[in-house]
């Protein structure tokens, strides 16, 4: 059993026309996915503000060392897109976590 994790993304650009390049390829790898790939293309809220030089998106995956790896992914897919700076994913995660009492 995986511990549930979950990040919002930034992708943050120099300029818009490069945030919008980085927001088609990030549609045109979903799109030309297939079935059996191994990275799961699935995201939401996948937005850019207009004028705005910064992607968002939210992912999430039952295990945080798939949510790892989708984030490599992702980085391979728009790394090499001129005018990319960085791509910053903070994970949440679900864990057993501590609990503390005075209760005898």
């Amino acid at each position: 059993m995986g511990v549930y994790a979950e990040t919002s993304i930034e992708i943050i650009c120099e300029t818009e026309e490069s945030a919008k390049k980085v927001k088609k390829a990030i549609i045109k790898a979903k799109t030309e996915a297939k079935e059996e790939d191994e990275f799961n293309y699935n995201y939401a809220n996948l937005n850019l503000a207009k004028g705005d030089t910064v992607v968002y998106l939210d992912k999430s995956s039952g295990r945080i060392q798939n949510l790892k790896y989708q984030c490599n992914k992702l980085w391979t897919i728009i790394k090499d897109i001129k005018g990319v700076e960085e791509m910053n994913c903070p994970f949440m995660s679900e864990t057993d976590g501590t609990y503390y009492s005075n209760e005898e």
